[in-house]
């Protein structure tokens, strides 16, 4: 077998830092509350702080996530939110005034134009005193959320919503070895594999913003890529960090084109392609990182690559891998 295991480590593990591969980031956590007599079990990998709103939610609202009651006035925070008062203002003289229009209010980036985060508080507004004195449960205020970020997030990230990738741009290896033995065919196959992968390696590493020669160079890489992402959602979180990271994403599909795919691996590599380019729009997004909404919406899309790109190395990859060794 001419596929070293070496070199699949080194290629999966240096596209897992470009392609935020294997990295659930941000993710719209549900509730997942049990009912027992008239008590709520929480679930603290969702609610940290069993205060009735979701660790996502704490987000979208500013409040802090282990601590139930964030004001200190004495209700928690998800009794407030549910009953329309504000859990950042300690009582009295809480009550959210749902009447207040925010529509000439000005954007976190500058804007006379309302921002996203004033469009979903206005919404939000709304929603609670179309509920009059009824309940407003964990979650109905999950549908609420979910309703207002489809409504922003535009296509959904799917297989089918990607870019297009030219297939005339792609310099394929011919692999006519029908005249060998299959033994030897799929020798032949691996090695051209082997050597595609060794050159996409090549290219990532080469587009790395610092050095990866060895394996430490590469766990430092992958720590300061996790921390900065970790920190993307914080008002102060480095996004040229990541602008970086896509300048050099696009240098790296550019220079790809010079890459002989072989054949049998043509489909995989458009595949591939497709979605670093739909990562790349993450960059050129209209989203304003310096409003909360809008972090919030780019971190939910980044999610969505997220699956299509472990799918695409747990799935496709490994198929092609096995169609390789003959293995099932």
């Amino acid at each position: 077998m001419f596929i070293k295991i070496k070199h699949i480590k080194y290629f999966l593990l240096i596209t897992a830092c470009f392609f935020l591969a294997g990295f659930n980031y941000l993710t719209y956590a549900k509730a997942d509350s049990k009912s027992a007599g008239d008590k709520t079990v929480c679930d603290k990998s969702s609610d940290s702080d069993c205060d009735g709103l979701t660790n996502a939610e704490e987000k979208l609202y500013g409040t802090a996530p282990k601590n139930a009651d964030t004001d200190g006035d004495g209700y928690s925070d998800g009794v407030e939110i549910k009953s329309g008062y504000d859990p950042l203002k300690a009582a009295p003289g809480d009550r959210i005034d749902t009447g207040k229009s925010t529509a000439n209010a000005t954007s976190s980036s500058g804007s006379n134009e309302p921002s996203l985060t004033d469009e979903f508080t206005q919404n939000l507004n709304s929603f609670i005193s179309s509920k009059g004195s009824q309940s407003i449960s964990t979650a109905d205020v999950n549908t609420f959320v979910d309703e207002q970020l489809a409504k922003n997030m535009g296509d959904p990230v799917t297989l089918d919503t990607l870019p297009d990738v030219d297939r005339s741009q792609i310099k394929i290896l011919p692999q006519d070895y029908s005249a060998l033995s299959d033994t030897d065919r799929k020798e032949r196959e691996a090695k051209d594999a082997a050597n595609y992968l060794k050159q996409m390696a090549y290219l990532l590493v080469s587009n790395a913003p610092v050095q990866l020669s060895t394996s430490d160079d590469l766990s430092a890489f992958q720590d300061d890529f996790l921390s900065h992402l970790a920190d993307l959602s914080d008002t102060n979180g480095d996004s040229e960090y990541f602008s970086d990271l896509g300048n050099r994403l696009e240098a790296f599909l550019n220079q790809v084109n010079d890459i002989q795919v072989p054949k049998t691996l043509v489909d995989l590599h458009v595949k591939f392609l497709r979605i670093a380019k739909g990562i790349l729009t993450l960059r050129d997004s209209s989203l304003d990182l310096n409003d909360p909404m809008g972090k919030m919406l780019l971190s939910t899309k980044a999610t969505a690559y997220v699956k299509l790109v472990s799918d695409f190395f747990q799935n496709d990859f490994q198929n092609y891998l096995k169609t390789l060794t003959g293995s099932e």
